[in-house]
């Protein structure tokens, strides 16, 4: 395999356009056959889920996908988090028969993506309950503080 540095058109994330500058391009000689070195694959989601979500343009259903599986959610737990419901965020995804994702939503999921690290467990039951209670009412918190730099919050007793 001989390596040089290259680039590459990125259709694996799911996304249309997007181009690697630099990478590691191992060509066979022989056959052709091409193989890219993606380093810090993690970073590169990360940094190209921010310029999806800070474009000016409206997301497309493939960026909507991107952004929603970068955030670390399922179709049907993106849709609990968005209080819409599974066929929603399906027609929201969908490239043969798209439905526009409400202004709203749009700047939810972009103030989800600048704000917050993918999701390793999800609050889905504490999100769902909170959906069910009617009347809104002021928290009470006590705050202690810890150390230096750090706070901790208990819910307080009524």
């Amino acid at each position: 395999m001989r390596v040089s540095a290259g680039t590459h058109e990125y259709t694996e994330c799911g996304l249309s356009g997007i181009l690697l500058v630099g990478v590691n391009v191992h060509v066979c000689p022989k056959c052709g056959e091409r193989a890219v070195s993606i380093p810090s694959i993690e970073e590169l989601h990360r940094t190209l889920a921010r310029a999806v979500a800070e474009k000016d343009d409206r997301l497309v259903p493939q960026e909507i996908r991107f952004l929603r599986k970068q955030l670390g959610f399922s179709g049907v737990d993106f849709a609990g988090v968005m209080g819409r419901t599974p066929e929603t965020v399906s027609r929201w995804e969908s490239t043969t028969t798209p439905t526009t994702m409400d202004s709203s939503a749009e700047r939810l999921l972009r103030l989800m993506v600048m704000t917050r690290d993918p999701v390793t467990e999800y609050p889905l039951d504490r999100l769902s309950r909170v959906a069910r209670n009617t009347e809104p009412a002021p928290i009470r918190l006590s705050m202690r503080h810890i150390d230096r730099d750090r706070w901790a919050s208990e819910q307080a007793t009524a």
